[in-house]
């Protein structure tokens, strides 16, 4: 799907008259926040992430089950970043999540970039545990139309650390937007 033009709720003056014009850019206005630009992809593939390294996330399926993106944001190049769509500036929601393999040594961190630097008070860091560690992250971010949104990971486990991405264990990046509005 091609990213869709968003509609101008009317406007009106005192005493004009309510034609179906008007109620037809009301119906349509409605519509689109009954389903607004929204994306989900996710990785299906480990990713071996260096020591020490801040690295991308490699979010490789982004069609499918379990996957959409209403407006054609999603990048069709490894590592499959997500581009505001024109005219979709305003407050986006996002969530991601780095799952991790066995390893009990370091720290893990999960970083929500925009046009490639973190951004700020969005990173989800944890010691890591000898058992599967996910870190899972939510924000909302002012964004504008062409800005670029990624999910970068950083580990310092001693050595290369690879993801976990069998089934219910994969890493995944979603948004959505929820208001045109800009603070």
């Amino acid at each position: 799907m091609t990213a869709r033009t968003v509609p101008t709720m009317p406007s009106f003056l005192a005493g004009q008259k309510l034609t179906a014009t008007l109620l037809n850019q009301i119906g349509t206005y409605n519509t689109f926040w009954t389903s607004p630009p929204m994306f989900r992809m996710y990785q299906s593939a480990v990713q071996s992430i260096p020591n020490a390294t801040n690295t991308q996330v490699t979010m490789n399926v982004g069609t499918g089950a379990g996957t959409w993106d209403t407006d054609s944001g999603r990048s069709s190049v490894s590592p499959y970043s997500y581009t505001i769509p024109v005219g979709m500036t305003g407050r986006w929601r996002f969530t991601w999540a780095v799952e991790w393999a066995f390893n009990a040594t370091g720290a893990r961190v999960a970083v929500l970039y925009q046009n490639g630097s973190p951004v700020t008070g969005d990173t989800d860091d944890v010691a890591a545990n000898n058992d599967f560690t996910a870190e899972i992250g939510t924000g909302t971010v002012l964004v504008n139309a062409g800005d670029v949104m990624s999910v970068w990971a950083y580990q310092n486990s001693g050595g290369a650390l690879n993801t976990a991405a069998a089934g219910q264990f994969a890493s995944f990046f979603e948004g959505q937007l929820v208001s045109l509005a800009n603070p």
